[in-house]
This record gives structure tokens, C-alpha cells and sequence, in this order.
């Protein structure tokens, strides 16, 4: 898994963007604590979030 920048998140939609906050959620329970693939799952759930709440998802 690779780190998603905000840039990159910026052009899902939120349909995508909760789809893949779901996948990553899901996965995080087969990552072992302390590890990188873990931690990079933990930084992409991070910004997701902030693109989440920096978005108008107004007409």
C-alpha cells in the first residue's frame, strides 16, 4: 500500500473516498501492529479524513 497524498484524494469523489476509508479500515485488523505497511494505512485513514471535512460537498 502506498501513502496517498491529499492532492491525489482530492479527486476521488466521496463515494470514493469512503469506499476506500472502508477498505482501509478492514485491512488494519490483518496489519500487525508496529508495521509499515500499518502505519502507511494509518497516514492514508489520516488524510482522507482531512479531505473529508476540508470539502464542500454542496451543490
Amino acid at each position: 500500500m502506498q501513502t496517498q497524498t491529499i492532492n491525489e484524494l482530492m479527486r476521488l469523489t466521496r463515494i470514493e473516498l469512503c469506499t476506500l476509508a472502508a477498505r482501509i479500515t478492514n485491512a488494519l485488523a490483518n496489519l500487525p501492529e508496529g508495521s509499515p505497511e500499518r502505519e502507511t494505512a494509518l497516514i492514508n485513514l489520516r488524510n482522507i479524513r482531512v479531505v473529508l471535512a476540508r470539502r464542500d460537498w454542496s451543490p
